[in-house]
C-alpha cells in the first residue's frame, strides 16, 4: 500500500512540475495516468481532476474538461473557483449553455464575492443575455476591486461603448488613466477609446453623406397639370350670343352684270 502510495505522490507531484513549466501534454499524460487510479485519496482525486480540467481548457476541450470539473464538484461543491471553471468551460464552449455558465459565474460570486476577474466575465455575459443591470454592477464592483488593472478596466469600458454609454465610457478611462498616468497600457487603451470614438463619428458622417447623395440622385416624378377643357362661349360671357345662321354670299359675277345695265340705260 506504501508503495502505490509514493507512486501516486510521485505522479501528482511530477504532473504539477510538468503543468507549471509548460510542458501541458506531458502533463497530462501524467496526470490522466493518475486518474486511473482506483481508491485515490479524496485530497490527490480532487486536484487531479481539477489540474486536468485546466490543461483541456487550455486546449480548447471543453467538454472533457467540464466532465472533471464535474468530478471536482462533487469532491468540493461550494469551491469558487471550481463553479468559475466551469461557467468558462460552458461559456467558451459553441455547444456550450450560456444561461448555464451564467449560474455558475453566479454561484461563484455567492461564495466569493471579490473575484475581479469572474465579475469581470460574469458581467460580459450578462449583458449578452439582457442582464444589463446585473452586468453592469459585476463589472463596476470588479473595477472597484481591482481599478489598477487595465483588462478590468477595459472590459467596462468596453460595455459601456457596447450599450451607448459613451460619456460614462469615458469617464471610467479618465480616471483610470488618472490614477496611472505613468503604464503605458493605460495610454493605449486611452488611445484606443480615442480612435474607436473618431472612426464611429467619420462612419456616421460618411452614412449620412451617402444618403444625402442617393436622394439627390433619386428620380423625381413631376406634378404636372391636368389639362382643363376650354370653356363654352356661353359659360365665359354673360351676354347672350345669337346663334343665326350665316346669310347665303352673292355669286361673284352679280357685282358686274349691275354695272353692265347701268351704262346700257
Amino acid at each position: 500500500m506504501s508503495t502505490t502510495l509514493n507512486l501516486v505522490d510521485h505522479l501528482l507531484s511530477r504532473g504539477r512540475h510538468l503543468q507549471e513549466i509548460g510542458r501541458e501534454q506531458d502533463a497530462l499524460q501524467v496526470l490522466e495516468r493518475l486518474a486511473g487510479f482506483r481508491q485515490l485519496p479524496a485530497k490527490v482525486a480532487e486536484e487531479t481532476q481539477v489540474r486536468l480540467a485546466e490543461l483541456l481548457l487550455d486546449r480548447g476541450e471543453f467538454e472533457s474538461a467540464r466532465r472533471h470539473l464535474t468530478a471536482a464538484l462533487l469532491h468540493r461543491p461550494f469551491s469558487a473557483r471550481y463553479h468559475f471553471l466551469m461557467a468558462s468551460a460552458l461559456e467558451a464552449d459553441d455547444k456550450g449553455d450560456d444561461r448555464r455558465a451564467l449560474e455558475h459565474y453566479r454561484l461563484s460570486l455567492e461564495i466569493d464575492g471579490d473575484q475581479p476577474e469572474c465579475l469581470g466575465e460574469a458581467g460580459l455575459l450578462a449583458l449578452r443575455l439582457g442582464k444589463v443591470a446585473q452586468g453592469l454592477r459585476w463589472l463596476r464592483r470588479a473595477v472597484e476591486l481591482a481599478p489598477d488593472d487595465p483588462e478590468v478596466v477595459a472590459r467596462l469600458v468596453d460595455a459601456l461603448g457596447e450599450i451607448g454609454r459613451t460619456n460614462e465610457a469615458r469617464l471610467t478611462l479618465r480616471a483610470a488613466m488618472f490614477r496611472n498616468h505613468r503604464d503605458s497600457r493605460f495610454r493605449k487603451l486611452w488611445t484606443d477609446f480615442h480612435f474607436h470614438e473618431l472612426r464611429e463619428e467619420q462612419e456616421t458622417l460618411r452614412e449620412t453623406r451617402w444618403e444625402i447623395n442617393f436622394d439627390e440622385e433619386k428620380p423625381v416624378i413631376l406634378q404636372f397639370l391636368r389639362p382643363v377643357s376650354p370653356p363654352q362661349l356661353a359659360e365665359a360671357s354673360s351676354k347672350r350670343v345669337r346663334r343665326d345662321s350665316a346669310s347665303p354670299l352673292p355669286s361673284p359675277h352679280s357685282p358686274r352684270r349691275r354695272r353692265l345695265r347701268k351704262h346700257a340705260q
